[in-house]
């Protein structure tokens, strides 16, 4: 062959080489774009089910609409991208299935906590379940069935329940991890041969657990791997995120948001959470009296007529508390002070499913407020992540309350310390 032909033929396997390289990175590039494209446009069209309808137009992020749409998105996107591939739906039968179960129950003997607790170990449980790619159940019973008051939403946290409650104990081990502040954020950091991550692990592993250290869990270099989607988040963002993906209030508890709602009429709203402890409510409680701080009442009430005369409202004043005292002080001093059809009781001691209802219902209804307050408890801390914003958010803090910004680190309450204004009261 000579020389010319050689170089042309050379020439021809080139350009038929560059054709190829050029037709398959077209095909990539459309491949690439049209995910790309599904995603940002997917945030808007991805339809929620028709029964959190309400709940999202309605009460989540009430106090401020665009803030609202923008989580409405996130929550969309992070399920359809993130957790609907993993969600218990996507077993075609639940003996497929490796399980991380929150457990609280009547037959143990271990205290659940309070919501709060139960809510913080919710939390974390889930996220453990994302990390060890096991799928997340929750087994509550305590005092009553959690689905009485909070039912799935997008993430069915009760479809394999039945199962893992028919299986045999064998297949199932049961960590209790209750104000074990050392032990349990190293559980974060797993490898791929610890028991809960291993294939050869339990089927059914069952956490007690009441705390959510997630500054902590977030700076694990393993669980960022694992659960990439975090790291574009805040923690406030995280939360919501996770607790309306997992939950929506059942037709119950929306009809009584309702409620405060029309009694509310076109006042400014304005509520506290005051954590009293071992009020004559509760004698079991555990929490001794002003052991978080003394609550001044007529200083709270001062506070609020000040602010509506600031903003030259009418004022409807709201109170989630441990004492049925404290309601009777605040009712005395207001003429538009709501009351709901609610029971005060703690439910790591009570037997009633009327106060976890009540419990749950009252932390909601601190989510609707123009401003609240917050005495230090984990129950009102919840509440104001899930209320969304920072306006017309309220510490209260007096010479006997725990010094801002020393809570543990292990908690969520020391990220939402760090919020809002300190109100002497």
């Amino acid at each position: 062959m000579s020389r010319e032909k050689y170089y042309l033929l050379l020439y021809f396997w080139f350009q038929m080489l560059c054709g190829l390289i050029v037709i398959f990175f077209e095909k990539e590039n459309r491949i690439i774009t049209k995910i790309l494209n599904g995603i940002v446009n997917n945030r808007s069209s991805i339809n929620p089910p028709p029964h959190n309808s309400v709940f999202f137009a309605k009460y989540l992020l009430s106090q401020d609409p665009k803030e609202r749409a923008k989580y409405v998105n996130s929550i969309k996107y992070v399920w359809e991208y993130f957790l609907k591939p993993v969600s218990p739906d996507s077993l075609s039968d639940c003996s497929e299935g490796r399980f991380l179960v929150y457990q609280c129950r009547k037959q143990d003997r271990h205290d659940c906590g309070g919501l709060a607790d139960r809510e913080r170990g919710i939390i974390s449980t889930f996220l453990l379940a994302l990390q060890t790619n096991r799928t997340f159940v929750i087994d509550l019973d305590k005092p009553c069935e959690l689905e009485q008051f909070l039912v799935p939403n997008l993430y069915n946290w009760t479809r394999c329940k039945s199962f893992i409650q028919s299986l045999p104990v064998n297949e199932s081990k049961t960590l209790h991890m209750n104000n074990r502040r050392k032990e349990y954020p190293k559980l974060f950091n797993t490898s791929p041969t610890s028991e809960i991550s291993s294939s050869n692990g339990p089927k059914v592993l069952n956490f007690q657990v009441n705390m959510a250290p997630l500054q902590r869990i977030l700076s694990e270099n393993d669980f960022q791997k694992r659960v990439p989607w975090l790291k574009d988040f805040t923690i406030r963002e995280i939360i919501v995120i996770i607790y309306s993906t997992l939950f929506v209030p059942s037709g119950r508890v929306i009809a009584a948001l309702d409620n405060l709602k029309s009694k509310q009429k076109n006042n400014l709203l304005q509520c506290a959470h005051i954590r009293y402890g071992q009020s004559v409510d509760i004698h079991q409680d555990k929490v001794v009296v002003h052991e978080r701080g003394r609550f001044n009442t007529t200083a709270l009430s001062s506070f609020f007529i000040r602010n509506a005369q600031d903003r030259h409202m009418e004022s409807s004043v709201y109170i989630a508390t441990d004492s049925s005292a404290i309601h009777r002080q605040m009712e005395s001093r207001h003429k538009n002070y709501i009351r709901l059809s609610t029971t005060i009781s703690h439910i790591d001691y009570s037997n009633s499913c009327e106060g976890h209802y009540s419990a749950i219902l009252d932390q909601l209804a601190l989510t609707q407020c123009d401003v609240l307050v917050l005495s230090f408890s984990g129950f009102g801390s919840l509440a104001a992540y899930l209320r969304g914003v920072d306006t017309g958010l309220y510490q209260c803090h007096s010479s006997l309350s725990k010094t801002p910004g020393k809570i543990t680190n292990l908690t969520i309450e020391d990220d939402m310390r760090n919020r809002g204004y300190f109100i002497y009261c």
